[in-house]
């Protein structure tokens, strides 16, 4: 074998080498970003606002996730204005109600809960109290859940 021949053959052979470790990374890396079919999705929603339209935006967003993730599991934080919306008085007490699920839950703010004179009764039944609905917050993103600011 020439010099040329044995040289051609070691570029051509690198060549190959470096196509298949790059599709390999394409192919890891395509691995990576889409979601596992057996990936638990923890959701939360923080609300904040005390507009209906906001109220039944969240709900509706809600209803969509699990169209797509049935076995998502979600909490809905209620805090400062927002958790009027937790309300028995709540123009969308039903729709609540309807969605609570053991993997669907309401929380109330018990801080926002005194700024407006509110006690347990007065919340939706199944809804729970936190001690601050900000540290609900960031205690759920630490421990993993996906943070979605609610309404607009």
């Amino acid at each position: 074998m020439s010099f040329r021949t044995a040289l051609s053959s070691t570029v051509l052979s690198l060549a190959m080498l470096g196509a298949s470790v790059v599709a390999g990374a394409g192919h890891a890396a395509a691995q990576a970003s889409a979601p596992a079919a057996s990936q638990h999705h923890r959701v939360l929603f923080a609300l904040t606002s005390p507009e209906e339209a906001d109220w039944n935006l969240t709900l509706g967003n809600i209803r969509n996730l699990l169209k797509l993730l049935p076995d998502a599991e979600v909490e809905v934080v209620a805090y400062g204005p927002g958790i009027m919306m937790v309300a028995k008085t709540s123009s969308v007490a039903e729709q609540i109600h309807s969605l609570q699920t053991p993997h669907i839950r309401f929380v109330a703010c018990e801080n926002a809960m005194r700024a407006r004179k509110l006690t347990v009764a007065d919340l939706i039944d199944g809804v729970t109290p936190v001690p601050a609905g900000i540290v609900e917050v960031v205690t759920k993103q630490e421990e993993g859940w996906t943070y979605i600011k609610a309404g607009r």
